[in-house]
């Protein structure tokens, strides 16, 4: 990339940017410097050098305690350390680049975490960091074009860059710029060698490949905690038919996907044998989900605030008997707790599709179509096998009582409308190629192309028209309140899943509401997953292993208007029969399992992997 290209993309930081956002940005760099300063005086942030040190070997010796204060979440310790560092060495990019970072992990202090990043910058304005680091920061505020922008200026100054040559690529993923994608392969090949630390979550969509991904996870947890708590031996006395004690931990306690496949299961949980705590470590927001969520813990307990050591110590206080991580690799997971051990048995569960890696991660739940026997080597974790699909449903969500038109959504009137309402990182040129080759095989189709929150329309139908396609047959649609959007769904005919991450909620939400979804089956957990809702819907045939029959099978239920009656008739029945939707049967057979799992551990063996029968 040119000096000058670098130029303008570091231009959005001085001109009148294209957010609000941004504003508020640079008065916060203009203004607050004097008097963070006087704060810090009076405060005793400034400190001298050690006895016997450089303030610049004190300040490195700072930098290092930081380091390890965010590894265990004590975000105002290293806030401290960082400013006494920099009153020691203020010329040191790196100190500023790090405080911005800590900064950042609180969505009040942007302008400040954008502030350090500045400055970092101005004292080393070819550093490669420092331009992930805003890149980063961006990406936050899900400001993706300009985001990726300075993630390509990282990479320009640094190929070896590698969180920002991973997070670089993901958020191609998510404006579908697939000008990079032929360079995927090498790409992976650079990442995949000892010691590279890159974000897990980013290379789901980028390549279907479990060894790959147990790689990257474990040379994460590697960099981030060296060893894990080794001793299993946590033990609560117990009395005779005492309850066990179940402890969730996430930050999704809201309007989540991962809320809206839980709450059935919540509601369902016997009073009689399990304890249900709840451990909220950052919802963005106390909705009415969060509510709900709340009125089903038997104690909820908020944490936001504390760091990794306080809150251990809190679960080990409650003794929890199994903590069950919601989290894994997405945004704002804490790996570090279930790395220090909160409770005798530790449970991976349903928010990352993935292994996380992490060896006192004892479990994690999936059913024989997600991981069947001859790929369980591709998990660091004991598989728990729940007998039918190990997604959980609430068999009460509601849809909307509101009949939209196909006018309201810009469809028309007539026409077999085909579907893509996955994120649109999931999607590929693969896929694109075969939706084009169907629209053109079905006269008067369209495409129903969820966007999000994206601008991609224009992006959309170019690639349509490259492919020989009129780019107003692709129709995009936004998101929509979930009720609303299940009430939608009833407007398409069928729903195109995607291979390498498929269709999880959103696969169940387009079930609940009657549409149709065809699948492919891949290697790793992500690219099982619809198949495996699918099978347990009663509707295997939707269930393709190549894309051959992917195509076929998608194209006989837009040709053969007899036989998307009888997929819909069974979708139909499914919703009154089949284990997908059988909320109470789920449960039953949930909480069997979790029992099997800590009488196993009482009984004082190692884990292994077991399953139940239906």
């Amino acid at each position: 990339m040119s000096q000058s290209n670098q130029t303008s993309k570091l231009a959005v930081l001085h001109k009148k940017p294209h957010n609000p956002e941004f504003d508020k940005f640079v008065t916060s760099v203009m203004s607050q410097e004097r008097a963070k300063f006087a704060f810090d005086m009076k405060n005793g942030f400034r400190s001298p050098a050690a006895k016997g040190e450089t303030p610049q070997r004190t300040a490195k010796n700072l930098l290092r305690a930081a380091q390890n204060h965010i590894l265990s979440h004590e975000l105002e310790k290293a806030k401290t350390a960082l400013r006494q560092a920099i009153a020691l060495d203020e010329n040191n990019s790196a100190l500023h680049s790090l405080l911005g970072e800590v900064f950042m992990k609180d969505d009040s202090r942007l302008a400040d975490a954008l502030s350090c990043m500045m400055r970092a910058i101005k004292l080393e304005p070819k550093n490669s960091a420092h331009f992930a680091m805003i890149g980063t920061l961006l990406m936050r505020m899900k400001k993706f074009e300009e985001a990726i922008g300075f993630f390509e200026i990282a990479v320009s100054y640094d190929p070896n860059n590698y969180i920002a040559l991973s997070r670089m690529m993901h958020l191609k993923a998510h404006r579908l710029q697939w000008d990079h994608f032929g360079k995927i392969p090498s790409y992976l090949k650079r990442l995949d060698t000892p010691g590279v630390v890159s974000d897990p979550f980013a290379f789901l969509s980028l390549c279907d490949d479990g060894a790959y991904q147990r790689r990257r996870s474990e040379a994460v947890i590697k960099a981030k905690f060296g060893k894990p708590a080794t001793a299993r031996g946590l033990y609560w006395p117990r009395n005779q038919g005492q309850k066990i004690r179940i402890g969730y931990f996430s930050n999704d306690f809201h309007d989540h996907a991962t809320m809206h496949l839980m709450f059935g299961l919540l509601e369902a949980h016997d009073r009689e044998k399990f304890d249900i705590y709840m451990y909220d470590y950052g919802s963005a927001v106390q909705d009415r989900e969060h509510h709900r969520a709340r009125k089903n813990a038997g104690r909820f307990q908020d944490v936001r605030h504390m760091t990794t050591t306080q809150l251990v110590d809190l679960a080990r206080g409650d003794q929890i008997d199994i903590a069950v991580d919601l989290k894994g690799f997405t945004e704002g997971g804490r790996l570090d707790i279930f790395n220090a051990r909160v409770a005798p048995v530790q449970v991976a569960y349903l928010g990352y599709p993935g292994t996380t890696g992490l060896k006192s991660m004892d479990y994690m739940v999936a059913d024989k179509a997600t991981i069947p026997a001859h790929l369980r080597k591709l998990y660091s974790e004991h598989i728990l096998y729940m007998p039918h699909c190990y997604q959980p449903n609430d068999d009460h969500r509601k849809i909307a009582d509101i009949q939209y038109s196909r006018a309201q959504f810009n469809l028309p009137e007539t026409g077999f409308v085909f579907s893509s309402f996955n994120s649109p990182y999931k999607v590929t040129p693969r896929e694109y190629d075969l939706w084009m080759a169907l629209l053109k095989e079905v006269p008067d189709s369209v495409l129903w192309f969820y966007t999000g929150t994206n601008d991609i329309e224009q992006r959309l139908k170019a690639e349509a028209e490259k492919r020989g396609v009129d780019g107003a047959r692709i129709i995009p649609t936004g998101r929509l309140k979930p009720e609303l959007h299940l009430a939608r769904l009833r407007l398409a005919d069928l729903f195109l899943d995607t291979f390498n991450v498929n269709a999880h909620t959103t696969a169940s939400d387009a079930l609940w509401a009657g549409l149709p979804v065809v699948t492919k089956m891949g290697e790793q957990f992500a690219a099982r997953v619809a198949g495996s809702i699918l099978q347990a819907a009663g509707l295997p045939d939707l269930v393709t292993q190549s894309e051959k029959k992917y195509f076929e099978v998608a194209l006989r239920i837009a040709q053969e208007p007899d036989y998307l009656a009888d997929i819909r008739n069974r979708i139909a029945a499914a919703r009154e029969n089949a284990p997908l939707f059988d909320t109470a049967g789920y449960t039953r057979d949930f909480e069997r399992l979790l029992e099997h799992a800590f009488e196993h551990y009482l009984n004082g063996n190692a884990p292994k992997s077991m399953a139940i029968s239906a």
